[in-house]
């Protein structure tokens, strides 16, 4: 129990600052992708900090698994080189006993990465995706200056305002045109006006107080003209916000329901990720073995390169359940099971006595 003590704690302290710097690369990456969006205009930089929190679980249910192998490659890798394993193994720790040892940390990291994966990730993908629909719909609006003809729907209509008020919403003096496909053209003038995005679609709406809308033919005296007090319309068409569609972003029990084979492979992708961490660490307690004068970094290129083609493996086995390749039935079971001999198989090669 004190060599059990020993070990896991080494391998905590090793995976908690693993997990920290692969966090800190991983979202700094993605934060500078979204400071050049934010830049170019795609939505403001205010929302970047909830946009991160927001992506944060989608980072940790990949990145909790690679961090813990690294982990079990470094610390089992010291043991090795600092000839630690062998006094293990000469009192009956068997590599099989050694994950033994370890397998209470590494449940309680699958089930993490279970929530993550099965409820919070998905849960914040859905918010994720109509934060950003908001966010770059009120981007759109803060590029809208008074005093200048601004177009929307594809130059269909075309918004002149006198004036617009400091929270960049409310509206002053305002003036549209909107070409009809038959060729009339509606005309509409109001005293006031705010920005409204659907929460369901994305549109883009103006809702205009105390005006006036004429529609006719260019050339014709026959025009309609009616008085309002307030008049929505509608700018520009969005994107379906929050893309409820995409697998990511629906909940386990909608994905189980649905039965098709793309939902089939997120659900099954959803599951793997636990399993995906205790067999990686099986592997990683096989992969570290070295001799003392290779170092205690011998094992981890050969490791991670093992771990990278795992998870290449089920990336190729999900998208054959995608394009219905295999059936539904099958799940990613091929990939797991194809690296979980292996991770036997380097396990009972760990046990045996170094060849001279």
């Amino acid at each position: 129990m004190v060599a059990a003590r020993y070990i896991n704690r080494e391998l905590i302290l090793t995976f908690a600052v693993a997990a920290l710097v692969l966090l800190v690369v991983a979202a700094g990456g993605r934060f500078a992708g979204y400071l050049q969006e934010a830049a170019a205009g795609k939505y403001p930089a205010d929302g970047l900090a909830t946009l991160m929190g927001m992506r944060l679980p989608s980072f940790l249910q990949l990145l909790l698994p690679f961090a813990f192998h690294i982990a079990v490659l470094l610390t089992f890798g010291r043991l090795h080189a600092d000839r630690e394993m062998t006094v293990l193994q000469g009192s009956g720790a068997s590599p099989g006993r050694l994950f033994a040892w370890i397998l209470p940390s590494l449940l309680a990291l699958a089930g993490c990465v279970a929530w993550l994966s099965l409820a919070v990730a998905p849960s914040s993908n859905a918010a994720l995706a109509d934060f950003m629909a908001g966010q770059r719909a009120r981007a759109g609006f803060d590029g809208v200056q008074p005093g200048a003809f601004h177009l929307f729907d594809r130059g269909r209509r075309a918004l002149y305002m006198e004036a617009i008020g400091e929270d960049r919403r409310s509206l002053r003096g305002l003036f549209l045109s909107e070409q009809q496909p038959d060729g009339s053209a509606v005309v509409i003038w109001a005293e006031r006006g705010a920005w409204h995005v659907d929460a369901q679609t994305g549109s883009r709406f103006l809702v205009l107080e105390n005006g006036r809308r004429y529609a006719g033919a260019s050339g014709s005296g026959d025009y309609q003209q009616t008085e309002f007090k307030t008049l929505g319309q509608r700018l520009e068409a969005g994107l379906i916000a929050g893309g409820r569609g995409e697998g990511d972003a629906l909940t386990t029990e909608a994905l189980r329901q649905r039965g098709d084979g793309a939902a089939a492979a997120e659900l099954h992708w959803r599951l793997a990720l636990p399993i995906f961490c205790l067999i990686s660490a099986l592997m990683g307690i096989g992969a570290s073995r070295a001799r003392p004068e290779q170092g205690r970094f011998a094992g981890v290129v050969p490791g991670v390169l093992l771990f990278l083609l795992y998870y290449a493996a089920l990336l190729a086995n999900r998208n054959a359940l995608e394009t219905g390749i295999l059936p539904p039935i099958l799940g990613l079971w091929p990939a797991h099971l194809a690296f979980l001999g292996a991770g036997i198989a380097l396990l009972v090669r760990a046990g045996r006595p170094l060849a001279v």
